[in-house]
């Protein structure tokens, strides 16, 4: 086991120095890391995106008075500025080392109306070589971190008080901390999704798994659980990470994790295509689209995005899920239990009033209810 996890180092390592400095970048690397890095055309330079859609967030660390936690290395608390709240929330966390790690993702998380909170592990930084680690510390870190959350809605001198959504929390991670996130949300049904970034995961067993592992191993009856899960995966980080001598690591795959979920589960496996164990260590294009595709239909319980996510977009190599949708409901604009021309009368009306329809009728995901939704829904009534 101790090798493994030198392994998911030095990959996580690599990732990190992208994360670190975009300067280091060229021109192609710098446009691939859109979600984090940009080119500046005037230095001729890779440098830092600076948070996606612009100054639209804001940021609180211990120093601004969040509470501090023993089970976590650190916190970096984005939080939309610009919002209606209430907000809910998703806890991301890095393969390995300080919760900087996961900021790109934070900051488009935030940007796009939700809490994102990055939290750092201690296993990098804080521990040796030779200790002993479990997907449960990563996992018990995550849920300290909704603690730290909620108490920020109590805390009079938050720019979050009364301003947290404390039924909706998500939780994410990279590479092991996929894995984290994905003990966690076992630990607690009550988490609204979790979105696994390259995912490895085993779990301590004295009962089911071989000693040979060192105890580990991941078995269906680990993963039986309800909550909607979504796993990204690289076509190619399979035999970049594992040598064919290593049984242990092919059993804790990410495609192993979305069979083992129920089929009863909401669950989709994105696979992009010809790429490897960092294809969503940052927000990029369809895997940034997916992510916020399935907060906002889970966490924030939009439906009308449920179709987005069931459309193979063209970037993978496998696109596998169980969701369901029942389009009557997405294009049902009256709530009448049918779907005709009352319904394109009644979001007519709605526009021209401006009656507010909350996300029914916001049938192309532009955050908008406008005449290019009157257009989709008589597109659908021919």
């Amino acid at each position: 086991m101790k090798y493994l996890i030198k392994s998911f180092i030095l990959i996580a390592l690599t990732v990190d120095s992208i994360n670190a400095d975009c300067s280091d970048l060229g021109y192609d690397d710098c446009l691939y890391w859109s979600g984090y890095c940009e080119w500046n055309d005037e230095t001729n330079m890779c440098q830092d995106a600076g948070g996606g859609d612009g100054d639209n967030y804001g940021i609180l660390t211990d120093a601004d008075g969040i509470r501090p936690s023993e089970l976590y290395n650190g916190a970096l608390l984005y939080y939309p500025t610009d919002g209606t709240p209430p907000y809910e929330s998703i806890i991301l966390m890095p393969a390995f080392g300080e919760a900087s790690g996961m900021s790109g993702w934070a900051q488009f998380y935030a940007s796009n109306g939700y809490i994102a909170m990055s939290i750092g592990n201690f296993d990098r930084s804080m521990r040796d070589w030779d200790s002993e680690w479990d997907y449960a510390d990563r996992g018990l870190g995550m849920l300290d971190a909704i603690e730290t959350i909620k108490a920020e809605n109590d805390r009079e001198q938050s720019p979050l008080y009364g301003s947290v959504d404390t039924t909706s929390f998500s939780v994410s991670g990279h590479s092991t901390s996929g894995g984290g996130a994905h003990t966690a949300a076992i630990m607690e049904p009550s988490i609204k999704s979790a979105i696994l970034l390259n995912s490895a995961m085993a779990v301590l067993d004295s009962l089911n798994c071989p000693s040979e592992t060192a105890y580990y191993c991941l078995i269906e009856e680990h993963l039986d659980h309800e909550v909607p899960t979504l796993i990204f995966a690289g076509e190619d980080e399979y035999d970049e990470l594992v040598t064919p001598d290593d049984s242990t690591y092919g059993g804790m795959w990410a495609l192993v994790q979305y069979d083992y979920i129920p089929e009863t589960t909401d669950k989709l496996y994105f696979e992009s295509a010809n790429q490897g164990h960092s294809s969503a260590a940052y927000p990029n294009g369809d895997v940034a689209d997916f992510a916020l595709f399935w907060l906002k239909y889970h966490s924030s319980n939009i439906q009308s995005y449920c179709d987005s996510l069931t459309i193979d977009p063209g970037s993978t190599s496998q696109f596998i899920t169980t969701l369901n949708c029942n389009t009557s409901v997405v294009y049902d604009v009256n709530d009448d239990g049918t779907v005709n021309s009352e319904d394109l009368d009644y979001l007519v009306i709605s526009i021209i009033n401006n009656n507010a329809l909350n996300v029914v009728g916001d049938f192309n995901y532009d955050d908008a209810i406008d005449i290019y939704d009157i257009l989709t829904l008589s597109d659908y009534l021919r």
